[in-house]
């Protein structure tokens, strides 16, 4: 193309796409997934979606799962128990101490319901801080999510 002729292009209207990383903005909907947990990226997935994405890895890891019951957690997961009405002061120095329990493990967030803490609206950055990966089991990828979909693409 010559120096002097421009070519249009169409951006999405930033009324109707919102993209987040990191902090709160809009009516928090992702546009992109990405491709794999790591750590201060917490992600999102369905339930048979990650059992299917975990299997796919070279190496699985030990993962635990944090929800508020044995019978919530998946099949080759440890469970790390829950109260939904935990103080939100206890939220943090609970999760820390199980990461200095278990520092290589992925943790699992049960994101379905009411099965976790809200830890009074800051569960989000407690999440993205703590040194592990970490991915948040969800009902309905379709509504919107804290975090990305993890879509693996093997």
């Amino acid at each position: 193309m010559s120096g002097d002729q421009r070519s249009s292009r169409i951006t999405p209207d930033a009324e109707r796409a919102e993209v987040t990383d990191g902090g709160v903005v809009g009516s928090r909907y992702w546009l992109h997934s990405q491709p794999m947990p790591m750590v201060g990226r917490p992600c999102s997935c369905p339930l048979e979606k990650m059992v299917e994405q975990l299997d796919k890895l070279p190496q699985k890891p030990s993962v635990w799962c944090w929800t508020n019951s044995a019978d919530n957690v998946p099949e080759g997961m440890q469970f790390l128990r829950s109260s939904p009405d935990s103080h939100a002061a206890s939220v943090r120095p609970e999760l820390d101490s199980w990461m200095l329990q278990n520092p290589k493990s992925w943790l699992v967030i049960d994101g379905r319901g009411q099965r976790i803490p809200s830890a009074g609206g800051k569960l989000e950055e407690i999440l993205r801080e703590l040194p592990t990966v970490v991915i948040m089991i969800v009902e309905d990828t379709n509504k919107a999510l804290l975090f990305p979909q993890w879509d693996f693409p093997l």
